[in-house]
């Protein structure tokens, strides 16, 4: 899983205008029962948790969303739960629709949370699995850095540096020990229980959205 982060004094690079694009954080909690498929228990319980809902609307349908962490946040696939530091926002929990892939929602969203939140925090964290190669791009136009990357280490997760310091900045923010062999590249072999990756590190050829690729294939 590739950590990213950006910082609100970040140059960036503006992304074109989309027609029809609005974005807006979502307090609805029937709207975003409804696009998540989730009762509106749960989502009033993420609410009062400090999480922050938005959603990119295109001709006012909702096109795609995502949560905003201010308080804590979970890794559901590594079993962890971490505190936000003031003025920090951890981003996750991302969708778009399948009929509006493609059009590139996904990063203007980005963009539009980070503006929004900027007024309250300074540095933003996102994370995608490495075989989410579409996610992984929407992040960078974003523009987000990749500083580390979280995996498993036998099966304990550890984060290992993408950047010199990357490892240690992003250590302190999620709990989690740096380490400094290879971890598991891929999270389809790791969740699999396979022994040993079958991607060559730093090459995995999985595609999130490819059940029958790279090391499945």
């Amino acid at each position: 899983m590739s950590i990213s982060i950006r910082d609100r004094r970040d140059p960036v690079v503006a992304q074109a205008a989309l027609p029809g694009l609005t974005v807006r954080r979502e307090d609805d909690v029937l709207l975003m029962s409804a696009l998540q498929e989730r009762t509106a228990q749960e989502i009033e319980r993420r609410f009062d948790a400090g999480h922050r809902a938005y959603v990119a609307f295109i001709s006012d349908e909702p096109a795609a969303w995502g949560w905003v962490a201010t308080r804590s946040a979970a890794i559901g696939e590594m079993e962890m739960v971490f505190d936000i530091p003031a003025g920090d926002r951890y981003l996750w929990n991302f969708v778009t629709l399948p009929s509006h892939r493609g059009k590139g929602i996904y990063p203007r969203l980005l963009d539009a949370i980070v503006h929004s939140e900027s007024a309250e925090a300074d540095r933003f964290w996102i994370a995608c699995a490495p075989e989410n190669r579409a996610s992984a791009a929407g992040i960078r136009k974003a523009g987000f850095v990749a500083i580390a990357e979280l995996s498993f280490h036998g099966s304990e997760p550890r984060i290992k540096a993408l950047l010199p310091g990357g490892g240690a900045v992003a250590s302190r923010m999620f709990g989690v020990p740096e380490a400094s062999e290879a971890l598991r590249q891929c999270w389809r072999c790791a969740r699999a229980g396979r022994p040993g990756m079958k991607c060559e590190a730093g090459k995995c050829e999985c595609d999130y959205q490819k059940p029958r690729s790279g090391c499945a294939a």
